[in-house]
This record gives C-alpha cells, structure tokens and sequence, in this order.
C-alpha cells in the first residue's frame, strides 16, 4: 500500500508541479510505465484519465481539452450585445456577450440610438466585459477603435494586427469597463486595448487569461485539444498572457454577479446595501416648534416631546431605486466623479 501511494503521488506531484521532488523532476513515462504495471486497482483508462486531467489542468487556461459532443465557437454565432440601457439619465450601458464579428456594427448602432434618445445628455458609458468571450481579435480592435482618435497600435496577435485609425467622430466621453474571472479570450483584448490607449479604466475582478491564438489538434478518440500557439499583445506590445488585472478590484462572487446582470437592483444582500448606501432609508423628518408655540406648550404644562407623538406624520418621498451591483455601481460613481472634474478626453 505504501508503495503505490508512493508512485500515485509521485504522479499527482509531476502532473500539479507539486515540489514532491528534487529539482530534476522524474520522466512522466517512467513513472506512468510503474504505475500501470504495479497500481492494483486502476484500468488503464483510469490512469490515462487521471494522466490527462491533471496535465490539462496544470496547464489551463493556455492548454483545453474540448469534448467531442462539444458545439464549435458558440461565441461566434451570439448575439454579442446583451443589454443596452441608460443610467441616471446620462450614463449608457452596453453588455457585451460575445466579441464576434457582429460586434462592432451592434455597437455602433446601439451607441448612436441611445445617444440620439439622450441627445447631449449623455456623461458615460460603462462597457460590460463580464461573462464575456470571443477569438475574433479584429472584431476586438474595431470596436476599441470607436472610442480612439489617433493612430496608435491596438491588438496584435499572430494572424494579423490592428491599429486605431484617426478621426473627428470618436466617443470621447469617460468610459468604466467591468471584467470578472469568466471575462475570456477577445473580450479581454478588447478591455485591455482600451485601458492601454488611455480610454478608460478596468473595474472588477481578474480576467481568466485565454487571450491567445489557439490551434485545436484533433484526438484519436474525437475529441480535440487546444493548445495557445501565440500569445496576444495590446498597445505597444503588452502581452496578455496572465489574464488583465483591475485598476479597481471590487470582490462579488460569480453567482451575485450573474444574478446582478439580470437586475442590477436586485437586493441580494440588504443588511449590506441598507448600511452602505442611505439612499436605500427614508426617514420622515421630526416636527419643528417655533418659539412662540414653545412657550404656550410649556405654560400650558405639556411635555412636547410626548406631544410629537401625535403629530401626523410626514410621509417621505419614494427612494430612487439604487444600483446594488457593487461593480457596477461603483463603475456608475467613477463616472459620475470624471464628468465632473474631466467632461471629455482630449483623445
């Protein structure tokens, strides 16, 4: 028994790079050659399911393995705007669902509504990379390239790359660009194009760090797998192989954060709106005594503290419903802040 826990965590370590051994690690062959000829107890396709997980696993995101009932790129065939609305009257929201070659025209016919309807009135815009992905880097680049008014480097990755064209029309209003773990592949080329021209700033949580150019091998047993063959790089070369980190790290879980996009006011957590935000508390103002009713009441022998008690209540007016989204609302008040000191970026 000692010996095969032995051979299965000497292969757990290889696999998970686990510091079991020295600093040469042992062969992979070798070790699974003594584990299938001496483990009782496990079949073959046990061992070479346990191999090829933990491999995948070690490697992830820069290496998958696609199931052969798996769909293709769903991403390419999604309706990529999710969502479109205003906040507040001045602020347009725009959720991305998927970065696909249908983006950049979505995009602009969504913004040139929502900018007619709020004609003058708009302040911002918030860019919803959440849940988010794509490998379509060059529909990535021409949706950056709306918010860009110079010629500048944006994305590179190994088919081609893309620059920022110079125009008299970019949106250079304050942008706030929300990413989360789940924010995957183009979307994340997308964000960091963004923030790395200087067009807006990055709130949320880590992004998974699958921008890369992947190229899928097909298995003897019908599935496939994806290997990154290059890496992909934004501005002036920055490469986003470790994912993109926030300007602003706001902690909400991917399941609050799933159900905010279906709500954004949805009080999922009230002891912790009611304490953060006074908006979510109306409280109707105590009567006020003038000097003259004060002295009456005091030689009359009553207590006006009691006497408030009978005063008809003043009924407050209804709360603005509010944002409980944390990353969301907090993206709402950067905006609110860069409309006041910054109306417009020079470009």
């Amino acid at each position: 028994m000692k010996t095969r826990n032995a051979l299965l965590c000497l292969l757990v370590a290889t696999l998970t790079g686990e510091a079991a051994f020295g600093d040469t690690p042992p062969k992979f062959d070798e070790v699974y050659q003594i584990l299938s000829t001496n483990l009782a107890g496990e079949t073959p396709q046990a061992l070479d399911r346990a191999a090829v997980q933990g491999l995948v696993a070690q490697l992830s995101p820069r290496v998958q393995l696609v199931s052969a009932n798996a769909q293709g790129d769903a991403a390419s065939t999604f309706t990529p705007l999710a969502q479109t609305r205003v906040f507040d009257q001045s602020f347009a929201y725009f959720r991305v669902a998927a970065v696909n070659g249908k983006l950049a025209d979505a995009f602009r016919d969504a913004y040139k509504g929502v900018n007619t309807t709020n004609a003058g009135k708009l302040k911002g815009i918030v860019l919803d990379l959440r849940f988010a992905d794509g490998t379509d880097y060059q529909a990535a680049a021409k949706t950056a390239d709306f918010f860009i008014n110079s010629d500048q480097p944006l994305i590179d990755w190994r088919e081609g790359s893309a620059r920022a064209t110079k125009k008299t029309d970019a949106i250079l209003m304050p942008v706030a660009i929300l990413i989360n773990s789940q924010t995957a592949g183009a979307a994340e080329a997308l964000g960091a194009a963004l923030r790395e021209a200087g067009a807006g700033l990055i709130l949320g949580s880590a992004s998974s760090g699958q921008a890369s150019v992947f190229k899928e091998i097909p298995l003897s047993n019908g599935d496939k797998l994806r290997v990154a063959v290059s890496a992909v790089a934004v501005g002036d070369g920055r490469l986003l192989t470790n994912g993109i980190a926030p300007d602003i790290a706001i902690d909400s879980s991917l399941q609050d954060e799933k159900a905010y996009l279906q709500d954004p006011y949805k009080n999922l957590h009230p002891e912790f709106v009611q304490a953060s935000n006074g908006r979510n508390v109306s409280v109707a103002p105590r009567p006020r005594f003038n000097e003259a009713e004060l002295v009456r009441e005091h030689k009359a022998g009553q207590d006006t503290e009691q006497e408030t008690e009978d005063v008809s209540p003043v009924l407050a007016e209804p709360a603005a419903p509010v944002v409980a989204d944390p990353t969301l609302s907090r993206a709402l008040d950067l905006l609110k802040s860069l409309a006041v000191v910054e109306p417009s970026r020079p470009g």
